[in-house]
């Protein structure tokens, strides 16, 4: 997991809870048998997977998105170290999960746009008047579609998901498919076509997720491992 690079103190609320839950998302990961290592590098030798979790806004001058709109923490230092990781995982043929802020760097990783600041819908996918208040996350469903990784995984057409996000995807990557959605049509989870990569814009980390919705992603992501790591090469 690439490290989180900004300092929570006298930030904006949500890059505290970002940095929070990032032990929480590493917990799920150890929960399916998974070694965590936090890394600062693009050196992936001797790894198996990579896990992208969440954090601040990628930099919409990546994905020729408006500068000037609302965005938060936005980290050069961070979208290197994250973009970097993604792409060498991809290079090496690495299994690759991402949550929230990972949906959306490997979306434009793979070419893909962001919506870089989400209209009000009948969904409601960010928490408070601004994003920073309380509760921490705001709750609504998403469909899976049928055949998914996801939807396998956990038997069911529907879903609940705990959302803490102001930005989605645009336009899909090459290569990524929508596997689940909102009722506003905002893209919930993504898989590529021929790699072994799935991401999940909700957050199953948080507190009242059901175990087996919370675990899902990961489990997925724990079979593409294992598997990956006896294919021939």
């Amino acid at each position: 997991m690439p490290a989180r690079l900004s300092d929570a103190d006298g930030a904006d609320a949500r890059v505290g809870l970002a940095n929070a839950i990032f032990d929480d998302v590493a917990a799920l990961v150890r929960a399916e048998g998974l070694d965590v290592v936090v890394v600062r590098d693009l050196d992936l030798t001797g790894f198996d997977g990579v896990v992208l979790p969440g954090g601040g806004d990628v930099d919409p001058a990546r994905y020729g998105g408006d500068t000037a709109a609302s965005v938060y923490d936005v980290n050069p230092a961070q979208d290197d170290l994250d973009f970097g990781i993604a792409a060498a995982a991809v290079v090496a043929g690495l299994p690759v999960l991402g949550v929230c802020r990972g949906l959306q760097v490997l979306n434009v990783a793979f070419g893909g746009t962001l919506i870089e600041d989400l209209p009000a819908s009948d969904v409601r996918h960010t928490p408070g008047d601004d994003g920073c208040g309380e509760p921490e996350w705001t709750w609504h469903d998403v469909d899976l579609a049928e055949g998914s990784r996801l939807s396998e995984e956990v038997d069911a057409a529907s879903i609940p998901v705990a959302s803490g996000h102001h930005q989605a995807i645009k336009t899909l990557g090459g290569g990524l498919t929508a596997t689940a959605v909102a009722a506003d049509g905002v893209i919930e989870a993504i898989e590529h076509a021929s790699l072994p990569i799935l991401a999940v814009q909700w957050h199953p980390e948080a507190e009242g997720t059901p175990a087996l919705l919370a675990a899902a992603p990961f489990a997925v992501f724990e079979g593409l491992v294992r598997a990956n790591a006896v294919a021939p090469r």
